[in-house]
């Protein structure tokens, strides 16, 4: 249990300190700019072309995902962490 608390941590740190990176803010304004542009181009699309409407809705999807899913890392480590600490205090 230790090893995974200690290995979710070290992720959730790795994943911190590349949101704080050039090239982590610069991938993750990529996602949203992405978004953005694919949810703009949502409202202009024809209401019966499916295919496409499906297409962007992806595209924000997958947009959104991306820095949801390196923020989650973050709060996991961030979790995992207290939860270690307060084993390792209870051992004490």
């Amino acid at each position: 249990m230790d090893d995974e608390l200690i290995a979710a941590a070290e992720l959730g740190e790795q994943a911190r300190k590349f949101l704080e990176s050039d090239l982590g803010r610069m991938l993750v304004g990529l996602a949203d700019q992405e978004a953005d542009l694919a949810q703009e181009a949502l409202a202009v699309v024809s209401p019966t072309d499916t295919g496409k409407i499906t297409e962007l809705q992806n595209q924000v999807k997958v947009g959104r995902w991306f820095t949801q899913w390196l923020n989650e890392l973050v709060l996991e480590g961030d979790q995992s962490l207290q939860v270690f600490r307060q084993q390792q205090e209870s051992n004490e």
